[in-house]
């Protein structure tokens, strides 16, 4: 009770300047009309008061844990949510299946250790999406790639075939993207090395990745040590040759059908247009995903039944859509664009929650410049919550489940969170209940349930769909048109 009757003084102010502010902003044709104003002030008294974001967010993590995608754990979340939205009096509560190439997960730890020069015993795991190492492991003589760039791999080929492939963070460049990673490693699995290890955090800790896109099984086994160990056999091979062995199984299972989970309040005016609310069910097992993205399917959660007991629903619909396979490569988001493309016209924007529970400073633009206008509309909504802030930052283009509808011309949001300690946590070990603050996501959620409802209940479109030149014109000033032709030419994108 004391942290509900904090969170609603820490608030209290927000009537004040809701009540003095500007209907809309200079310049926006997106407007916000009384009556909305009115009904965002009930929905974000009720969410301070009655949120429930925490709770949900405890449960995802602490009583069903990590959630890789296909997993039992995910299926189990997957049963939950739809309960929960069941529960609220959501009408059209379903799933909707998708399959996942193959499906992953650590059948019992990792073990191995450097045998020549010195015996060291390694802190090591299975990389995602790998296959399980045969008979007694894998041993062999460490190669370093310094470079994953087409032409320094070509240069050290003969020496890679039948070798340990050792990677660290330098290997990647200066400046890595998505694409330019990802291909290094489809290049450099082409080369037939024995294995692949890649470097993680200091202090023996794990960080999980993959090295394959699309929940697909890399073609050799993958591993990951500790940057203390990657740094000693660097030193070790000034000197001469290292050998390493390792070991670890993982249970694959192939061609698995995974839900996303779809949930809606129907529009009182435009029921035919739609404003997606979502985020991703799935996460890495190191933690339990409280972070990543427990936080984002918790401000969903919260902002669906925020807006429900209002019992005013807005003009257009609003879709909850929990997605399956983010961190696989948008798999369950871009399953949905796939199967709702005729639909797509009628989408009016996408606002997806994927940055952590620290304080929402308000919303990414992703590229689109255009929707300056319309999130300005907003602003005087948000700003008792410290929430009212855009950026144009297109850093995380390709990294959440916003991006197969951007890339289709879709409007799109990604909520902006602080980021202080979100990077030290996702797929770690402590991405853990314990690393969030109830009040700081309370607010995130509020800052989405307030923007979904307003972008939803107003009279005017949120911001016009591009074209295909449009899409492309937006690349071309991010700097990502070869992320894009990547992503598109691997199937990541539809």
């Amino acid at each position: 009770m004391r942290h509900k009757l904090w969170l609603c003084l820490t608030f209290l102010f927000f009537g004040v300047l809701l009540g003095a502010a500007q209907e809309v902003a200079p310049g926006a044709s997106f407007s916000v009309s009384p009556e909305t104003r009115d009904a965002v002030r009930q929905l974000i008294g009720d969410s301070i008061l009655n949120g429930k974001a925490y709770e949900y967010d405890g449960h995802l993590a602490d009583m069903i844990g990590p959630r890789l995608t296909g997993s039992s754990n995910y299926m189990n979340a997957a049963e939950w949510a739809v309960q929960q939205f069941k529960e609220l009096g959501f009408s059209n509560v379903h799933t909707e299946e998708w399959t996942i190439p193959a499906t992953w997960e650590p059948d019992g730890p990792a073990a191995g250790q450097i045998e020549k020069p010195v015996v060291h015993q390694l802190h090591i795991y299975s990389l995602g999406w790998s296959p399980s190492t045969s008979g007694h492991g894998v041993e062999g003589e460490v190669v370093y790639v310094a470079s994953l760039l087409p032409d320094a791999l070509n240069a050290q080929k003969t020496q890679i075939a039948g070798k340990i492939v050792l990677v660290d963070s330098s290997s990647y460049g200066e400046k890595p993207t998505l694409s330019g990673v990802y291909s290094g490693f489809q290049k450099l699995q082409s080369f037939s090395p024995a294995a692949i290890v890649t470097t993680g955090i200091a202090n023996g800790g794990e960080s999980l990745l993959a090295i394959t896109l699309g929940g697909t099984i890399a073609s050799v086994p993958g591993a990951q040590i500790g940057r203390e160990d990657s740094l000693l056999i660097k030193r070790l091979l000034e000197h001469g040759p290292v050998t390493v062995h390792f070991s670890f199984a993982n249970r694959i299972r192939m061609g698995v059908q995974v839900p996303n989970v779809i949930a809606e309040i129907r529009g009182s005016e435009l029921p035919n247009d739609v404003v997606i609310v979502g985020g991703h069910l799935d996460s890495w097992q190191p933690g339990t995903g409280a972070q990543d993205n427990g936080s984002g399917v918790a401000s969903a959660l919260e902002a669906a039944r925020a807006i429900q007991a209002l019992h005013r629903a807005p003009r257009r619909t609003i879709r909850f859509a929990l997605f399956g396979g983010e961190e696989e490569g948008l798999l369950g988001s871009a399953a949905y664009a796939r199967q709702h493309l005729a639909d797509l016209s009628n989408i009016d924007a996408v606002l997806v929650a994927d940055s952590g529970s620290e304080p929402a400073k308000g919303w990414y633009l992703m590229g689109r410049e255009d929707e300056k206008g319309a999130v300005g509309a907003l602003k005087p909504l948000l700003a008792g919550l410290g929430g009212d802030g855009v950026t144009s930052d297109a850093s995380f283009l390709f990294q959440t489940d916003h991006a197969p509808f951007d890339m289709l011309g879709v409007p799109s949001l990604v909520l902006w969170n602080e980021m202080n300690k979100y990077f030290t946590l996702h797929h770690k070990a402590s991405d853990t209940f314990d690393s969030v603050v109830e009040k700081d996501l309370a607010q995130g959620a509020a800052v989405t349930a307030v923007t979904a409802y307003a972008i939803a209940d107003s009279k005017d479109p949120f911001a016009p769909h591009f074209s295909p030149a449009e899409v492309q014109k937006m690349l071309q000033k991010a700097g990502e048109v070869d992320g894009y032709n990547y992503l598109k030419a691997t199937g990541v994108l539809p």
